[in-house]
């Protein structure tokens, strides 16, 4: 497979298109090459086509922002975190979380899947950069439960609609209804019912809870919590 050497024929959207159809596995590396930010990089790992994790500079909330704009945790509890955290900053925010049973596991994972799904919708806003890819190296960690395809492609411009200015009918979307489907609800719900759904779901079908499924099974489980998280993405977002 062929990649562009830069955006200027084609969206970040058709790129990660191209890239999830092939099964691809590596960094997908975004160079930017104009302007005060010139040779800033910014970096999309994708792990058999789906992305697993997200690396930029460009600013997005920080963990503990949407912690408590999602109602995980206290602004009383993040702030001794922080201050935790200060003490020790060689301890991830993340571990300090889970050590002081201020979230779940399963809910953190969340919490850094929407994280990672900012970082991605940031990256959109780039133009005419520099591209590049790299397979991943011997070894590498795998274990990031990916994005599924809708987060990351759907509604994505394509170069067709930049060069034409169609856009389609967004409201009329399916993906709505397949999102309320996904979490059990009505079209009717309201944003408390949304979260609590996304909750309960993320909590009972998280691959951390199945410590002793085969590799098939923890696949269909990572797809289904992706499925799960992607839903309430597109409710809440």
């Amino acid at each position: 497979m062929r990649l562009p050497g830069n955006l200027k024929s084609m969206t970040l959207g058709d790129l990660l298109g191209l890239l999830h159809r092939s099964g691809c596995s590596g960094t997908l590396e975004l160079i930017e090459g104009k302007g005060s930010s010139r040779g800033r990089s910014h970096r999309i790992s994708l792990s058999s086509g789906l992305v697993d994790r997200v690396e930029t500079p460009l600013p997005v909330p920080r963990l503990g922002d949407i912690l408590l704009a999602q109602g995980f945790a206290s602004r009383t509890l993040l702030e001794r975190i922080g201050r935790e955290h200060q003490r020790r900053p060689e301890s991830r925010f993340g571990q300090l979380l889970l050590r002081e049973r201020v979230v779940t596991r399963a809910a953190l994972a969340a919490v850094l899947r929407m994280q990672m799904r900012r970082k991605l919708d940031s990256l959109f806003s780039l133009d005419d950069v520099m591209v590049r890819f790299r397979v991943p190296r011997p070894g590498a960690d795998d274990a990031a439960i990916p994005l599924s395809p809708r987060e990351f492609l759907h509604g994505r411009p394509r170069f067709r609609v930049r060069q034409t200015g169609f856009r389609k009918a967004e409201e009329r979307d399916p993906a709505r209804r397949h999102a309320l489907r996904v979490l059990g609800l009505t079209a009717e719900a309201s944003a408390d019912e949304i979260r609590r759904a996304f909750r309960q779901l993320a909590l009972s079908n998280h691959p951390d809870r199945f410590p002793n499924a085969s590799a098939s099974e923890r696949r269909a489980l990572m797809l289904r919590f992706a499925e799960i998280s992607a839903a309430y993405h597109k409710l809440s977002g």
